[in-house]
């Protein structure tokens, strides 16, 4: 692929690869192994799955691991099946010795299929030969039944570096056919081969080394900003709390805590090693981590002047304590969330939230008492046993803690509202979905509700989760209903503008059914389920209980809290290895500041010219883009960098008159404000650092005001050259451009033109606030073949170079 082929595509860096941390390696005498993560880009590259194994993978000398994810809708219309390479050595997948994928949503089935057959790889395990091993993971695949007809072999449970084993045992055998392969995987306890043993009892498997292993070192920095853009440290695995609609609270058992001080040194190395300046503590339940005050303390206290913020995920209300805000609030502060699911605490105690109403008031006071400026609320409607009065409640308790904030300067409550989807191995998985027409009802009542207080709010589309639904609920009938949805073109379907319900219908329809026929069936708890061949640890009784405990509105304890810890029987430890597993406090000497790069009032901050070379791939980032990578690169490098003001502060960063997409620099000029020690030593970490295409060439102190007006040296080929020329003189070099208002404006060489030099090729241009001239854009809008033009900008000169030009 020719990088100039990704200017019509959106986000072409999505494409490039070479990130920060990637891997590159000779891979002729190595498994080669690719990850696939079935959305886009910015969606991949935040999972922590996918930055787990990749590190890990390719941390073993006998392995080469490659990254995959679905390219945009507007990329496969215009490369079709030569976009469907690896990021790393734009290797075609079907090249691949294992394919593996991290199923964590159930619309994203559509974009795995669509992965396969747009590879040249089929669809259906049965008809495959010579292609990879087709693998997939992540929670949805505790229910295989609706992929089986297209996944080799499924992983159950935590693979974390289990994976790296089972990779490296793999590539030191032969193996006289792709049976034999299939049987090696099927050898493990914790992996389901539905070709080789369609029957078996498959147990997950339980990552017993989590507490002891670190989340990973020096995660890829993606070229684009991620959905979650930041150094992510999972603080501990599991809940015990037993929400009766929460899967993960259910198979990800038992709770397992990682201590204070490896946590600590886990998110300096990431911080060190990515140049990132937000670092989040993962957790199902991170308010439960039995060391948070301890940990909160020793990371606040060593990057409170670095410019860097700590965040957690949705706090539980009734675990948010005063030293949260405290030691959250001494850091750039982010959006506060909470998640009470139900308006009523009847509703609450049927699904075992064990949140007063006081509770989740309070919680969000203290938020806007502390400095927060944003609470985000997340509740469910259709939960089992639900009336209108609690839907109702929902908007009640909403009004009462928007007059609770009340008076509180720019304090912004919003609220989110999902549609419940019974998922497998959960207390709930036996009730119906509410049909369509209820839960627009629900939502319908809400939205009047939150339009009267003037709350902001968002509603999950109600025929997406309808679809969810009947995946997650359903056996493998669905595998061939998935497989005719993708040929009509369905894909992107966790994505609302993509998503096209009756492409799922037709292909219902196809085959005599309808997504209710699976999304509202009523199961009963002596029902044989497609899923119950699978062992999650969690007893079926244990779910059943509990089910049965929610009609009645019984709440269960939480077994590891201190006052109350009793086993209440879920089966999940065998208090042996597989057992409750809780931090050691910091003992390491605190030490502030450890961060290098943190601030002293003894420094001095000056202002410096970076030249830099922009090239080959690196055409294609944007003008934030580059500032993006090179802001990472500086973090990385221990430059100090001095910061804007204001309740965001932002790295002084500025790309000097930036390029248009697609054109070559060679002599580009960022101006940054920092504290240097040695300007020769960055030059040189610097180039080791960037994404390829870049290449710092000198930096300089710039004591000089930045000019009104400068000159850019352009070259071009030859044959464009004499083509813009002969405009130029007939008075045609100009287009039209469309100015931020939508008025029609014409941009004309002539207002911009300084001198020509015919012998090289070149073109002097002024470039001034109101712009320049875009020669790209000329020679598109008269449909000249981009191939045809090569424009190079030479030079941009400042006011004390003019006089040489």
């Amino acid at each position: 692929m020719n990088f100039h082929d990704f200017l019509q595509v959106s986000k072409p860096p999505r494409y490039l690869g070479s990130e920060i941390n990637s891997y590159k390696k000779e891979y002729s005498d190595k498994l080669r192994v690719c990850l696939s993560f079935p959305d886009n880009y910015e969606v991949g590259m935040s999972h922590l799955g996918i930055k787990i194994l990749y590190e890990s993978l390719n941390l073993s000398s006998q392995i080469y691991a490659e990254r995959f994810f679905m390219p945009w809708p507007d990329a496969i219309d215009k490369m079709g099946r030569d976009i469907f390479v690896s990021l790393e050595s734009k290797t075609p997948l079907q090249k691949f010795d294992i394919l593996g994928f991290s199923v964590q949503y159930e619309l994203s089935y559509s974009n795995i299929l669509s992965i396969l057959l747009n590879s040249g790889i089929p669809a259906e395990s049965s008809f495959r030969n010579d292609s990879p091993i087709i693998v997939a993971g992540g929670p949805c695949v505790y229910n295989p039944k609706p992929l089986e007809k297209f996944i080799d072999v499924f992983f159950i449970g935590e693979m974390d570096h289990v994976f790296t084993d089972i990779c490296e045992e793999y590539a030191g055998k032969k193996f006289a056919g792709r049976r034999e392969r299939l049987e090696f995987f099927d050898s493990y306890d914790f992996t389901y081969v539905p070709s080789v043993n369609p029957s078996k009892h498959v147990v997950k498997k339980v990552y017993t080394d989590f507490k002891n292993d670190i989340t990973v070192d020096a995660p890829v920095v993606p070229l684009i900003p991620a959905v979650q853009d930041r150094v992510v440290s999972e603080i501990s695995r599991g809940c015990s709390r037993g929400c009766r609609f929460c899967q993960a609270g259910m198979i990800y058992r038992p709770v397992r805590e990682r201590n204070v001080d490896d946590i600590v040194n886990n998110i300096l190395n990431q911080l060190k090693n990515t140049g990132y300046e937000t670092a989040s503590l993962l957790s199902l339940s991170a308010a439960d981590y039995s060391c948070l005050e301890d940990l909160l303390v020793r990371l606040s206290a060593i990057v409170k002047n670095s410019h860097t913020s700590i965040s957690l995920p949705s706090l539980r209300a009734d675990k948010i304590k005063d030293y949260i805000f405290r030691e959250l609030s001494r850091v750039r502060k982010s959006g506060f969330t909470i998640a009470p699911e139900a308006g009523s605490e009847r509703m609450r105690r049927i699904i075992n939230k064990n949140l007063s109403e006081d509770e989740i008031i309070s919680s969000v006071k203290a938020a806007a008492d502390n400095g927060w400026k944003t609470a985000k609320l997340y509740f469910m409607i259709g939960l089992p046993f639900e009336t209108e009065e609690d839907v109702l409640g929902i908007a009640a308790l909403v009004k009462k803690i928007k007059e609770n904030v009340k008076g509180k300067s720019g304090f912004d409550v919003s609220v989110s509202v999902s549609n419940f989807v019974p998922k497998p191995f959960t207390p709930f998985q036996w009730w119906p979905q509410n049909s369509m027409e209820e839960l627009m009802y629900k939502q319908n009542i809400l939205k009047s509700e939150f339009k009267k207080m003037k709350i902001k709010f968002s509603f999950h589309d109600i025929q997406q989760s309808v679809m969810e639904a009947a995946i997650s609920k359903g056996d493998e009938s669905i595998g061939n209903i998935l497989l005719d949805a993708v040929k009509s073109g369905a894909m992107f379907d966790g994505w609302s503008e993509h998503f096209d319900y009756n492409k799922w219908l037709n292909a219902f329809k196809n085959h005599d059914s309808a997504p209710e026929q699976y999304s509202m069936k009523i199961l009963q708890t002596e029902d044989k389920l497609p899923w119950d061949f699978i062992d999650i640890g969690v007893k079926k009784e244990f779910l059943v209980s509990e089910f049965e405990k929610s009609k009645r509105e019984l709440m269960t304890k939480d077994c590891r809290v201190v006052s109350t810890s009793i086993c209440v029987g879920c089966g999940v430890c065998d208090f042996n290895h597989i057992r409750n597993e809780f931090a050691l406090p910091g003992k390491k000497f605190l030490r502030e500041n450890t961060l290098e790069y943190a601030l002293h009032s003894d420094k001095e901050y000056l202002s410096y010219i970076i030249d830099f070379e922009k090239k080959d791939s690196a055409v294609l980032f944007s003008a934030i883009e580059t500032c993006r990578a090179f802001a990472h690169v500086f973090k990385m490098c221990d430059v100090d960098m001095s910061y804007s003001q204001g309740y965001n502060p932002q790295p002084r960063i500025s790309y000097i008159y930036p390029l248009s997409v697609g054109m070559e620099g060679y002599n580009e000029k960022l101006i940054i404000k920092a504290y240097v020690k040695d300007k020769n030593l960055l030059l040189n970490q610097l180039n080791k650092k960037l994404p390829s295409g870049f290449r710092m060439k000198g930096i300089r102190q710039f004591e000089n005001k930045m000019s009104d007006e400068m000159i850019a040296a352009y070259s071009l080929n030859f044959e464009a050259y004499m083509h813009l020329i002969g405009a130029f003189y007939e008075n045609k070099a100009l287009y039209k451009k469309i100015t931020k208002r939508g008025r029609e404006k014409i941009i004309d060489l002539k207002e911009y033109f300084v001198k020509k030099d015919d012998e090289n090729c070149m073109i002097y241009v002024k470039i001034n606030g109101r712009g320049s001239f875009n020669f790209l854009e000329f020679f598109r809008q008269i449909n000249y073949i981009d191939s045809k033009v090569t424009v190079v900008r030479q030079n941009i000169f400042f006011t004390e170079e003019l006089q040489n030009v």
